[in-house]
């Protein structure tokens, strides 16, 4: 009897196997999806990182490079770009002497020298 039994266990066995192999993965298609989305998430963080750092010289070309500006004598320090930029941008002055390093009223005179 328990030789009955351990044949018909090993049979099972052997059948379960060989159903396996037919049976249709149901994780296949969403492993594809999430390794195409991988991907795609991969491409687009690489165009960001290189447009933020296309802007990032664009705002930092340092002044070799800028032509000096005819109106004001000559070119800008990265202090008064960035005082310019900032006030452009409609930020209040205690933002701009916070991010700047300078005092309000040195950000007022700045402004004044530099809107002449």
């Amino acid at each position: 009897m328990v030789e009955y039994a351990m044949i018909a266990l090993a049979a099972l066995s052997i059948l379960l196997l060989i159903v396996s192999f037919f049976a249709k993965d149901e994780l296949k298609p969403l492993e594809e999806q999430i390794d195409q989305l991988t991907v795609s998430l991969a491409q687009e963080t690489y165009q960001m990182k290189k447009r933020l750092q296309v802007i990032e010289e664009e705002l930092l070309i340092p002044e070799r490079r800028r032509p000096a500006s005819p109106r004001r004598g000559g070119a800008l320090s990265p202090t008064d770009r960035r005082v310019l930029f900032l006030h452009k941008q409609g930020f209040p002055l205690d933002e701009i002497a916070q991010e700047t390093g300078l005092t309000v009223p040195e950000v007022e005179r700045a402004i004044r020298r530099l809107q002449r």
